[in-house]
Parts: C-alpha cells; structure tokens; sequence
C-alpha cells in the first residue's frame, strides 16, 4: 500500500472568512502542485478575532458560499481538505465550533468540538454551543480512515477512542493550543498518548505564537514523531503510511485484549 502525503499549515487566521479562505485556496493549491492529497488547516480557521471567539466573530453555514469553495477546491485539486471553522446552523442559538472534511467536491464528514475550553481562565462557552455525542463521520484517505477532533477535546481520552471504535485509523486535531505554563508539554505528551493507546497516526495542526503554542506534528502509531513544527507560522508535509498502524496492532494486539468501552456521561 502507498503512502499519503499530507500537508500542515500552520498559521493565525484573521477576522474574515474570505481572507482565510483564499489563504486556504492557495495552500491547497500548492499541496496539490507538491504532491500532497491531503492538506490540513488549524481551528477556528474560518474567522478569529483578537485571539479568540466572541458573539462578533463572523460565522459560516452548511450551505454558505465558503463551504460550496472548499467543496469546489476539492474537486477542482483532487486534494481533500480538513478544517475547523465556527458554523452556525439553526438548531442552536450559538455557532459550532465544526471540524470539516471535504474530498471530491463534498463535505463528506464533520465533528462538533465537545468540550469547550472553559478553563485556564478563559470561557469558549460564551460564544459557542457544545456539539451533542452523535455518530462518528470519517473522512476515508489513501487507505485510511480520518476521525476529527478539536483542541480541548484531546484532554478526554475517550474521544478518541470513539472515534477508533467506529473505524478511525488515523485521526487530525484542529487546535488553537493557548501558550502558558507546561501548555506545550501537555500538547506534545496528549498527541503522543492518543497515537500509542489507539496504535493510530495523530495530526496535531495548531496556531502559531504567540497566542497559540505552534508545534503542529504528525505521530506514528507507536508514538514517534514523523513531522514537527516550531513556535512560527508555516507550511509543511510529510508522507503516512497507512500498513502501520495493521503492523503496529499486529506485533500489540491491544484492541483484542481491551475490556472496557465507552459510554456517554448520563
């Protein structure tokens, strides 16, 4: 089996969704010139204002003009697409912090953040509703099959394990990670500890400093890193190798030996 390329941009979007997309636009473009299929874009990267969400940060929709380009982009490139962004749909008075997977002109899967960030002093759930627990949606991927989670929801272990549960064999963290005491040690030891207790790749792609903590990387299933990424803004890629995650379960047959699952708090 081939190996996927994918590319990471890691970056501070700005306070207009068409800004950030034709950013989006043109590192798609250029992963697909360089040979990547697949190129992946941090939270919030539909619009931020001064550093995080509020009741005036602009939102998309479902249906709106930025997802039909991102659908577009796709098609036209042949590379697929996960991003995060603040959608608003009419179920709830508040916008979804939303990760989204487009690939061959559709959004073919998306996951709403869990667990809001509120902690460390600040207070995501001012401006965004929490998404319920709904059936897990994959994006499939040259030979793989791409789970969504978003930034805080790394911290709960069993986010992840849902999403394994349900098939996923590699999963991408959309975060804006905040800088402070031990924040990267804790982004880097989570990564790490999602790829090595689910034997799944791990793409953590991240904001850039100085709000966010940069470091956005690519894990192999046994914990290693196969890309990293400083504290700055930038662009990078990498090939995956979907045959080892099938080795790594092989030589530690640890989804046989589990006794435990997963159930939904109440």
């Amino acid at each position: 089996m081939t190996a996927g390329r994918i590319t990471l941009h890691q970056w501070a979007p700005g306070a207009r969704p068409q800004d950030n997309l034709e950013v989006i636009q043109e590192v798609v473009r250029n992963a697909c010139a360089e040979g990547s299929t697949l190129a992946v874009f941090p939270e919030y990267s539909s619009a931020l204002d001064a550093g995080g969400p509020s009741a005036q940060t602009e939102t998309v929709t479902r249906e709106g003009e930025w997802v039909s380009a991102l659908r577009d982009l796709t098609k036209d490139t042949g590379v697929s697409v996960v991003v995060g962004a603040l959608v608003r749909s009419k179920s709830t008075a508040l916008p979804h912090n939303t990760m989204m997977a487009f690939s061959d002109g559709e959004l073919v899967a998306s996951a709403h953040k869990l667990h809001l960030y509120d902690a460390f002093g600040a207070r995501e759930s001012d401006a965004i509703a929490p998404g319920d627990i709904e059936t897990c949606e994959l994006l499939e991927w040259e030979g793989l099959r791409v789970g969504m989670m978003a930034c805080y929801d790394l911290r709960f272990p069993e986010v992840a394990r849902r999403l394994v549960d349900a098939g996923a064999t590699a999963l991408v963290v959309p975060a804006q990670w905040m800088a402070g005491d031990n924040k990267t040690l804790h982004w880097d030891t989570l990564l790490r500890a999602r790829a090595i207790e689910n034997q799944v790749w791990v793409v953590g792609v991240n904001q850039p400093g100085p709000l966010a903590v940069g470091a956005s990387q690519v894990i192999d299933p046994v914990g290693q890193r196969v890309l990293s990424l400083g504290a700055a803004a930038e662009t990078a890629a990498c090939e995956i190798e979907p045959e080892r995650v099938t080795n790594t379960r092989l030589e530690n047959p640890m989804m046989v030996a589990r006794r435990f699952g997963v159930e939904p708090k109440g």
